[in-house]
């Protein structure tokens, strides 16, 4: 039986691969979507902020699909579902919209259906909808987190958020597919690369976990994806560039992007600057904010005004 007449999902934003961990690393941020969900006759979906007018209103819409799949999963018949959907998180900027959107639906429809799964098992079918556990697993559990898959179960670990460091974000004003800026990348790559990667995601989630900040502007380079993915973000290398010289860590493409995060001692705006002005070379508009790292995952919220 359902436990609430309708119940309330707070979801971070996040970032991936966080330069190096590709398909592995995520980090849960300090901007949220919100999901108001409840059982309906028929499924009918409000939506506001980001995506309002472009997302789906109807059984289409990401977070219903995903509420769905829960009640299969628990062998509950919902006729419908009475959606509000409230977002911060822009759409296909590599903030994890998608993931926001998925995490919602799963977790609002395990508590208004009472259905007890536990946070691992929301994660296994959370990956399984998105294809890849590094967004899904930091807007569930917040924090930061490294997952990999083993025989189609995504094995994940969480760390506490780190503490001490900015994070400045950079949105250009186009969108960038998760599928696009899959197709650019190549099937195989150099031994090296690999050997390259390897060494640096480790490190990278050894700085972040042990505070070292220092040593994040030699270990958050990548070979495996930012390389390929440059075409489809005209001045990237730049902007990283400038970030860095501007007194960011380091700086590098927010999951598929084409956002670019910095990581930097303080919110110094002339980060921010730098970066929005190189953009600009290139003729990209782009907004810019500092936010944080945070170690909320999915909750129960209370309602917010309509």
């Amino acid at each position: 039986m359902p436990r609430h007449d309708s119940v309330t999902i707070k979801i971070p934003a996040t970032t991936a691969n966080l330069g190096p961990g590709f398909d592995c690393l995520g980090l849960a941020l300090d901007f949220h979507n919100t999901v108001e969900l409840a059982l309906g006759a028929v499924t009918e979906v409000e939506i506001t902020g980001e995506g309002d007018g472009q997302l789906p209103q109807g059984p289409g819409n990401l977070v219903v699909r995903a509420a769905a799949r829960l009640a299969a999963e628990v062998g509950a018949m919902v006729p419908g579902w009475r959606l509000y959907q409230h977002n911060e998180i822009p759409l296909a900027r590599g903030l994890g919209s998608s993931s926001a959107a998925i995490v919602g639906g799963l977790v609002a429809a395990n508590e208004l259906l009472g259905s007890g799964l536990d946070k691992d098992r929301l994660l296994q079918l959370a990956a399984q909808i998105e294809g890849h556990p590094d967004n899904v697993a930091p807007a569930l559990y917040g924090g930061l987190t490294a997952c990999c898959i083993d025989e189609d179960e995504v094995v994940c670990l969480r760390f506490n958020a780190p503490e001490g460091l900015s994070l400045g974000v950079v949105i250009p004003s186009f969108e960038v597919s998760t599928e696009d800026a899959r197709g650019v990348l190549p099937q195989q790559v150099p031994f090296g690369d690999a050997v390259f990667n390897t060494s640096r995601a480790a490190c990278t989630l050894a700085a972040l976990v042990a505070g070292k900040w220092d040593a994040l502007g030699v270990v958050m380079d990548d070979r495996l994806h930012q390389p390929y993915r440059m075409p489809l973000v005209p001045g990237m290398s730049e902007v990283i560039e400038a970030a860095r010289e501007a007194g960011a860590y380091a700086a590098a493409l927010s999951g598929s992007g084409p956002t670019v995060i910095a990581f930097a001692p303080e919110m110094n705006n002339e980060i921010l600057e730098a970066m929005v002005r190189t953009f600009g070379r290139f003729t990209v508009e782009a907004v810019a904010f500092w936010t944080t790292a945070s170690n909320e995952g999915a909750v129960i919220a209370e309602p917010g005004p309509r």
